[in-house]
Parts: C-alpha cells; structure tokens; sequence
C-alpha cells in the first residue's frame, strides 16, 4: 500500500505568514460551525458569519482581544475542536479570519492542527481597477473585494474618469450622466453607445462591502489629462472650446483641462468637495499622468496663467496645477494621491508635502520621491505590477502592451534601489493595477488578475523566496475553483 502524503498547514497557507507551528491532528470545518466574538469586535459578526458560513451561539470558533498585536496583527491557533483568534484590533481579528476561512478552501475543509502568529511587512496592499474604459457591476466589484481581502489586501483603488468615460456622480452637473458617461462605440455603424454613472447609492454600498472586509476605497479622478469625457460634456473646460467627445481609442490626447481657466478650477474644486463627502476614507488620488501640453503652448488664458505666476515653462504650469488641485483635497480634509509624473516640472516650485506618489512608470520615480520627502506606492509596469499586460510572450495569450509573468511577480520588491533607510520608510507598499482598454467582461478581468494579484499580495504580506511562492501557485487554483473564479493556468516564466 502507497502511503499518501497528508499536508500541514505550512504547506496549505498563502500567504505564508510570519510564524507556523504543525501540530498533529485536524478541525473539520462544517456546516454547523458556531463563532463567538468578544464584544468590542462586535462589528465583525456579521461578515464573519456569511463569509465563513457560521452560525453564532457556540465556540466552536473565538476571536478574543488581547494586547501586544500591531493593528493587523493576530494570532491563530487551531485545535482538533476548537478554534482561537487573538487580535489587539479588529482588523487583526479579520486577518486571522481570513487565513482560517483560505485555509478551508485549500485543506477541502479538514484544517491542520497549527498555530500562527503573523503581521504584514507593507502597510499599502492593494489593487486598482480602471472603470472608465469598461464599467464593471457593484456584483462584480463586491467578488473583487472579497477576493482581495482574503489575500489581506486593505486598498480597493476606483480609478473612475477617463477619456473613455466618467463614473462619478456629481450633483449641478447635469451633463456628466447625459453625455461624459457614455460613448459611441465606433466599431459598431449603427450608433450605438456604452456606458454609465455609478449612483451615490451603490458607491456607498461598494464602500460599506469593503469597510466591512477591512479594506480602504481610494476614488481616482483624472487632471488635467485624461479628460476627453469631462470636456465632452463641458467643453468651455477645454483650451480650444471644443466640440469634444467621449473617446472610444485608447491612447493619450492633447486636449487636456485649460490651466488658465478659474471655472475649471472652480468645477474641481466642487467635484473634489462632493467627492470627500461621499468617499469616506482618507484618500483621493488626482491622476496627473500622461498630460501632454501641446494645447497649453497656444493657449493664450495658459500664458497668461503661467505669466502671471511665474512659471518658466509648461512642465512647471502642470505642477502648478497640481498644486492647487492639492490644496483642494486637503481643503476636504483628504489626502492626494497622485501619479509619477507629479514631479516633474516642480524644481523650483516644489509639491505638497503630504502628497502621495505612486510609481508607475518604473521605481525610479518613486525613489526620487521618497528621497525628496514623500511617501511613495511602488506599482511600476517594468516590475511585474501591470495585470493588463499578458501572464506570457504568446500572440495567442490575453493582455495588452507588454508581460507581467508570475515568477516576475513572485520576486518584486517594492524596496528594490533603495539605499537610504530613511527613504525606505517612506515606502508604504504597491498593488496591481488593472487597466480595461482591452477588457470587455468581468471573466477577462478575473483570468488577467488571478492569480498574479494573489501573488503580489503574498510580497506584500510576508515576501518568500520566488520557489517557496511558486511551489504553492497549486493553492491558488484550488481557491479559484471554489470561488468561480477564471483564473490563468498557463507558464509562470
């Protein structure tokens, strides 16, 4: 008789956490597990219950408070009849939930007897999804939160306006429902459009999901590029007036918003406002990537703008720009985010000091950052952090505009060229970003983002060594299976 290996949780856990101790014997999880909860982690019932799929009244499952955890976190310890989660926080009590509920899925519900105790290494663990160019359901949105969560990521990135459309609703501005949300799909020749709003409704609802998951919503609204939808719908917003439209071709166009213009500032002013009234978290990112300034070179209100104050060039008009739409979010009482490209032109000028930078194109832009005082997301496109980009170098394989492997994921570091510790710490994580050129359904974007996203989140985490992590990608599919998921099985090189 063949003796047949039976795994211990070391073996079943991604990501792995700080410590793990095998011991002998399994829980078997069913359906009449039970959960009590301490009292002061009261707000964590009723997501405990449904995504586990417990019933309250026993203890089959405790989750207790105790000190000396960080605020993520936990200690879990598991027994042949009992299960014990330790947490300062709740959020540490939601890890360790977590890494119970992943250890079901890939233990087919007989979980080793083990005890953990784990923390994460980045404070910043996320995941961006573009909703201009494709707009996904709140169904949709909801499943990429939860699957997330599982892999303890804390930050949901919307990136919500674009030249393809705009989703965000704002109340005295008609025309962004009217005419920014939609495009004509020129592919088709009878007219036919694409596209809408989110309400006010399902963005709260989308945010109350994620708070519930222990995750962060981060709103993106493009400026002073990336705008053809917002100048379509309002064109006096624009330096040649117009007529503009809703972009169905992907690229960068020069007509970007008029830097000259106080109602534009005005109109920013007020969706910013609206903004941090419905986005409750600390956080809005303000684009400011890919901004050609053909339109401000012969834009006589920009000259005058850059006159006025001073400006040397276009570059610096930009940063200038950036700098009052800044001053707007830390008017809301939030915090700005924004894209590499922030930096240049701001020699002389300088950037707020609380802006955020996140580095895509590449680190070297985040290094420069971080050495110049700011604190820094590394998410470059050279480093395995684009999920739009295809899993191999195949003309039959899914993806656009380059490679992202997994076994390139499996060794990213969001530290890597960075010397001075001092600048380290002010690196506060990455995440994987999901652009939609090229995505037209949720099935699309499920097979791009898993399980290179479930990757990323194990170096964010607890980085292992590349083998450790694609020795377990096999965890990953079983995950995927349970939850319906369309994932990438193809090579990890």
């Amino acid at each position: 008789m063949v003796k047949t290996h039976t795994p211990k949780a070391s073996e079943l856990l991604f990501p792995m956490p700080r410590t793990v101790e095998d011991h002998e014997g399994f829980f078997r999880f069913h359906d009449g597990i039970t959960i009590a909860v301490d009292s002061v982690f009261k707000n964590l019932l009723n997501t405990a219950t449904t995504l586990l799929q417990i019933r309250l009244g026993g203890e089959d499952i405790l989750v207790k408070q105790a000190e000396g955890f960080s605020s993520e976190g936990y200690s879990l310890s598991i027994g042949k009849t009992q299960v014990v989660i330790k947490a300062s926080e709740e959020t540490g009590a939601f890890r360790g939930l977590s890494t119970l509920r992943n250890l079901s899925y890939t233990s087919d519900h007989r979980i080793p007897c083990c005890f953990i105790e784990d923390s994460p290494s980045f404070s910043w663990r996320g995941f961006m999804i573009d909703c201009s160019r494709h707009y996904f359901s709140p169904t949709f949105l909801k499943k990429l939160i939860d699957i997330a969560s599982l892999y303890h990521l804390n930050r949901f990135h919307w990136h919500l306006s674009d030249d393809q459309g705009w989703r965000i609703p704002l109340e005295g501005w008609p025309e962004l429902e009217k005419v920014a949300s939609k495009r004509t799909l020129l592919q088709y020749t009878d007219g036919r459009n694409y596209g809408r709003l989110y309400t006010k409704e399902e963005i709260l609802d989308i945010q109350a999901y994620a708070h519930a998951r222990y995750m962060v919503v981060v709103p993106e609204i493009e400026t002073p590029g990336h705008v053809s939808s917002l100048l379509a719908a309002y064109p006096q917003f624009g330096c040649s007036g117009g007529p503009y439209e809703v972009q169905d071709r992907w690229g960068i166009f020069d007509e970007v918003l008029c830097a000259g213009n106080d109602k534009v500032l005005e109109f920013l002013e007020d969706a910013i406002t609206q903004m941090a009234a419905l986005f409750s978290d600390p956080y809005i990112h303000i684009g400011g990537d890919e901004c050609p300034h053909t339109a401000w070179e012969s834009c006589p209100k920009c000259q005058k703008r850059m006159q006025e104050a001073g400006l040397k060039n276009e570059k610096e008009l930009q940063s200038w720009m950036t700098s009052n739409i800044c001053a707007m979010v830390s008017k809301a009482d939030k915090r700005p985010i924004g894209w590499d490209e922030v930096l240049e032109g701001t020699e002389s000028l300088g950037l707020p000091q609380d802006l955020i930078v996140m580095s895509w194109r590449g680190v070297a832009g985040g290094i420069e950052a971080s050495e110049r005082g700011h604190e820094v997301i590394m998410c470059p496109n050279t480093d395995g952090c684009y999920f739009d980009y295809q899993h191999t170098d195949d003309v039959e394989e899914m993806g656009n505009l380059g490679v992202s492997s997994i076994s390139q994921v499996a060794q990213f570091n969001p530290l890597a060229g960075l010397q001075d510790e001092t600048a380290r710490g002010r690196v506060l994580g990455s995440q994987g970003n999901l652009w939609t050129e090229k995505i037209t359904s949720g099935k699309q974007a499920e097979y791009l983002l898993f399980p290179r996203l479930m990757v990323l989140a194990e170096r964010l985490w607890n980085p292992q060594n590349q083998e450790s992590t694609l020795n377990r990608i096999p965890l990953l599919y079983k995950v995927c299976d349970a939850l319906s998921i369309n994932c990438y099985r193809g090579p990890v090189a």
